[in-house]
């Protein structure tokens, strides 16, 4: 077996496993979402952010976001909200 062919047997068994997303929420001031894949919206008052089952929206003021990877996102600021929407659901 070549190095091509286990690479796209890796990609297929990567692509078939379910990925979970983890939130944690530390006050009112901080959230640490895992597993994020892509940034939907992003300003000072809203971030979208899309993950394995859907997308996850962060409401507040003067948000931030550090950190940003697939393997999650930082997001501080004044917390007012999270909602979730799966909605496109992979």
């Amino acid at each position: 077996m070549n190095i091509y062919n286990i690479s796209s047997k890796f990609e297929k068994l990567s692509e078939s496993v379910i990925h979970h997303s983890m939130i944690q929420i530390k006050d009112d001031n901080a959230v640490i979402i895992e597993e994020c894949k892509e940034v939907v919206l992003f300003d000072e008052n809203t971030i979208t952010l899309r993950l394995s089952f859907g997308t996850v929206t962060i409401n507040g003021l003067d948000l931030k976001m550090r950190n940003f990877s697939d393997r999650g996102a930082i997001i501080s600021g004044k917390l007012h909200s999270i909602g979730f929407d799966n909605k496109g659901k992979e």
